[in-house]
Formats: structure tokens, C-alpha cells, sequence
């Protein structure tokens, strides 16, 4: 199974945007909305950690109502480390139809190509991205509902360039100012993200720690200027989460959080599950004065070593433990 990079259904990690509530934009047996865009707009994920091997996959839903003929706007963009874009994906000019135009970079030229299938259109379609980076090549390659759609490749990499650690996500097909566009269930990893699905659990009520201030109510108010705090070292907080109804394999469970910190407080922290009683804590966390975003991907049960099932999930607590 991929390491899971980013994950995402929370308009927290996207700064200005609204949760859709359309029926039939989003899933909702497993994200409780889907994130809106309204026209001409672009938002731009938190940074994340680069993966480690070559590839990088980028998966997400995507639902499209209108279409403007004569523009071309963004669908997606992904940037290195330095800030560099590596790949654009856009609507291609010209056609009324929801085909996109995928950009290759490699520092000092670019590769074009046209998608060979359409977006789907008022229906609930998934776009996979892959993106391919090592010393010998760069190389894109664009699925639409699971079906591969366009490659590009450049057979070097003169400029060093390396795996993305954010990407954007644009309006490329909206017709008008009242028009939306909607994007959900959103994954980043180092492995194939074709069939991904991403269910979303939300904190419902303390767990067995209360030891943070604070109400577990900004846990889940979709405010990222809102939140719980420590001025203490070794405090733990956990939570129970809202209820599992997905399939019945797993392949990941990822903890989440966003964190700021201020002059006084704990300098680190660690992810934790609580399981069974026993606390399965994470990798200490630095936590940095800015807001940045955390992710853990307990890609097996760690009470049982074995991958998780939709039972393992009844009884799980998650939360957070401040590091000193």
C-alpha cells in the first residue's frame, strides 16, 4: 500500500474556501461536503512532506456544472520545493467540450498534450495524476475515471528537478460568477491513487485524555484559527470519532492536525491512536510558529500488525500529545 502524503476534505487546509452542499457534487456516505470554487478562483494546499521514491500521485473528485468555450483557466497545478511549477493541467482553449491541456516542465522548455477523453460533465467523475521524477526523466501521466488519457515525458532532468510538496487547485470549468465547481476526497501519495477513496471521521466527544485546553468542539469547526492548547509538555488529548460505514478494507488511516505554536509552548508534538487501552503514539512532530499542516499514515493496525478493517475503526480514539 502508498504512504499516504496528504489527505484532505476540510475547507481549513484551503485557505478561502466554502463547503458545498449540492447533492450529487459530493459523496456524502463518506465527506460531509465538498469544497466549492467559485469562479476564477485558486487555492493552494499547505506544503507536505516530498515523497520519497519517484512518484507522486494526486487523486480527487471532481464536479463540473458549466463550461466556458473561449477560456482556459487552471485545473491544477504542482510546485517543487523552491517553489518551481512542475506540471499545469488546464481546460483547453477554444471547445465547449471538458477537455484538458497537460503541461510538462523541466526548468528550461515544456511538453504540451491533449487529454484523449472528456471530464465528466454534471456527474461525479475522479481525476489520478502521476507525476514521475528521478535523474534520468520527468514524466506525467493524466487518468480520467480511471482510464489513462495523456503522457508526457522528458527523457533527462537538466535542472535537478524533484517531487512536488504542494500543488493548486483552479476553476478551469466554470461559465459564469455565480457558477461552481466542486472538488472532494483529495490524496496525495507515493503510490497509485487509481480506486481511492477517501472517508473523512470527524472528533465527536472526548476520549480517554482531556488534559488539553479548550473546546473538542473547534476540533471539527472546519476553523483553522480555532483550536485546543497546551502550555505543558506530555499532555495528551484524544477523541472518538464519528462512525465508519465505508468498505470493509483499508488500506490507510492517516491522523490529521494543523498547528501553530507560541513563545511558551511545547516545542513538538506526536500523532497518537489509542486502541484496545494502549496508546500508539507517533514520530515527534516539530511544531513550528506558522500554521502547518501534520499527517500520519498508520498504514497498519498497530494493535494487531495486520491491515485494517472497517471493525478495527468502532473503538478507535485519536488525538495528540505535546512534546516539550
Amino acid at each position: 500500500m502508498p504512504n499516504i502524503l496528504f489527505a484532505s476534505n476540510n475547507i481549513a487546509h484551503w485557505p478561502t474556501a466554502l463547503a458545498g452542499s449540492v447533492a450529487g457534487t459530493f459523496d456524502s456516505d463518506r465527506v460531509p461536503y465538498s469544497i466549492a470554487m467559485s469562479n476564477y478562483e485558486t487555492l493552494a494546499s499547505p506544503e507536505f512532506a516530498p515523497s520519497t521514491g519517484d512518484d507522486t500521485w494526486f487523486h480527487f473528485r471532481l464536479y463540473v456544472g458549466s463550461v466556458n468555450e473561449y477560456r482556459d483557466d487552471d485545473l491544477f497545478k504542482a510546485y517543487d520545493d523552491e517553489g518551481n511549477i512542475v506540471l499545469r493541467i488546464k481546460k483547453a482553449d477554444n471547445t465547449r467540450n471538458l477537455l484538458a491541456e497537460m503541461i510538462l516542465y523541466d526548468g528550461a522548455t515544456s511538453l504540451t498534450g491533449f487529454a484523449s477523453s472528456n471530464f465528466t460533465f454534471a456527474k461525479l467523475g475522479f481525476i489520478d495524476i502521476q507525476y514521475t521524477v528521478n535523474t534520468l526523466k520527468i514524466e506525467a501521466k493524466l487518468y480520467v475515471n480511471g482510464s489513462l488519457a495523456c503522457t508526457l515525458t522528458f527523457g533527462s532532468n537538466p535542472n535537478n528537478y524533484s517531487a512536488p510538496v504542494s500543488f493548486s487547485l483552479g476553476c478551469a470549468f466554470t461559465d459564469g460568477l455565480t457558477d461552481v465547481q466542486h472538488v472532494s476526497e483529495i490524496i496525495v501519495a507515493d503510490g497509485d491513487t487509481r480506486n481511492a477513496r477517501l472517508d473523512l471521521l470527524r472528533p465527536t466527544a472526548a476520549g480517554a485524555y482531556e488534559e488539553w485546553i479548550g473546546s473538542l468542539a473547534a476540533l471539527a469547526d472546519d476553523d483553522p484559527t480555532t483550536g485546543m492548547t497546551t502550555i505543558t509538555g506530555g499532555e495528551r488529548q484524544t477523541v472518538s470519532l464519528t462512525s465508519y460505514g465505508g468498505a470493509s478494507n483499508i488500506s490507510n488511516f492517516v491522523v490529521v492536525s494543523q498547528t501553530t505554536r507560541g513563545q511558551n509552548s511545547p516545542t513538538k508534538l506526536k500523532h497518537t491512536v489509542r486502541l484496545g487501552g494502549v496508546d500508539y503514539d507517533s514520530p515527534e512532530i516539530d511544531v513550528g510558529f506558522a500554521l502547518q499542516y501534520n499527517i500520519t499514515d498508520y498504514q497498519i493496525n498497530p494493535a494487531t500488525s495486520l491491515p485494517w478493517e472497517g471493525d478495527d475503526l468502532s473503538a478507535i480514539e485519536t488525538g495528540f500529545v505535546s512534546v516539550t
